[in-house]
């Protein structure tokens, strides 16, 4: 272990009992940030000393390599919510899970149909979380982000520089947004929420997790749902064809119900399972392995292109 300033930096760390589906090899070198300040004096530094890195928040959509990670690898825990007027400021290392029982304590409405989701608010707005036709960027006023470029931190921690960037730059489609695609970190976030009945938010997050939880048994190893849904008006009249309307659903298509058409659940690889009651989550049997993970998924979508013509995507991060 060695100290960079008050951060520990770690050796030789376990990636697996990181992630939701306790996958993963060794990472060289690991280091925890709870504070956006933390994230950008990181930054800094390892711009400053040219040292590769890698970055996660809560583990729950990301399946860590087998042989492990040799640059360092950046988790983002931890860190603050603060509430103004009817905005909540809230660092992106903030479980989704504390924001929505926050929000709905104070009677504000717009997450909780993304109750019992786990993961951080970063990783939310990275991949534009949500469910039941609602997604995190309906709250989002904007964000702030540090460019992990080297050009944008020209002298170490004095020159990282963050700024803001408004909901309409960060533009989120279903299960996307530009973080997926250009080097930004987010430091945190501003949410706008409208006010609404509390007992009836209560309600219907109460209903959501019990939903969830028949998906998501308590102790799965899995990372969610491992393929993206699919946007039934992107797809042709020929595709159309073969889907039954009534599985249209928010105006997508379920990755889950395409799989079991083709009867995948309860497939194996290795360690991998495909679950016995849901076509569309992958099971860590105990011993499953990142490339047990990409050899199935490889044999699933071959399996819906053959049957459908649709090309499934994955929600999940290969890290």
């Amino acid at each position: 272990m060695r100290k960079l300033n008050n951060l520990n930096i770690l050796d030789n760390v376990s990636l697996a009992p990181l992630s939701t589906f306790y996958i993963g090899g060794l990472a060289k070198e690991y280091i925890k940030v709870e504070s956006p300040e933390k994230l950008v004096e990181i930054v800094g530094w390892v711009r400053e000393n040219n040292k590769p890195f890698k970055v996660f928040a809560g583990g729950s959509n990301v399946v860590f390599p087998d042989e492990g990670v040799e640059s360092l690898v950046i988790q983002v825990l931890g860190g603050s919510i603060k509430v103004e007027g009817e905005r909540m400021v809230v660092d992106a290392g903030v479980l989704l899970s504390d924001v929505v029982s926050k929000s709905i304590s104070l009677g504000f409405s717009g997450l909780e149909s993304l109750s019992g989701i786990p993961g951080t608010v970063g990783g939310a707005i990275v991949g534009n979380a949500g469910a039941y036709g609602h997604a995190i960027r309906e709250v989002v006023d904007k964000v702030e982000i540090v460019e992990a470029e080297k050009k944008e931190v020209e002298k170490g921690r004095e020159g990282s520089r963050s700024r803001w960037m408004s909901d309409s730059e960060c533009k989120f489609s279903y299960r996307e947004s530009v973080f997926k695609h250009k080097p930004y970190l987010i430091l945190r976030a501003v949410l706008k929420f409208e006010q609404g009945n509390r007992e009836e938010l209560e309600r219907i997050s109460k209903e959501i997790i019990k939903k969830r939880e028949v998906k998501y048994h308590p102790g799965i190893r899995c990372p969610g749902s491992f393929f993206k849904n699919i946007i039934a008006a992107d797809l042709s009249r020929e595709q159309l064809k073969n889907i039954d309307k009534s599985k249209i659903v928010y105006g997508k298509v379920p990755a889950g119900y395409l799989l079991e058409e083709v009867g995948t659940k309860g497939m194996r690889v290795g360690g991998i399972e495909i679950a016995s009651y849901h076509g569309n989550l992958f099971v860590n049997k105990g011993e499953g392995r990142a490339s047990d993970v990409k050899t199935l998924a490889k044999i699933l979508k071959e399996k819906v292109r053959n049957r459908f013509g649709i090309a499934l995507e994955e929600e999940i991060r290969y890290f």
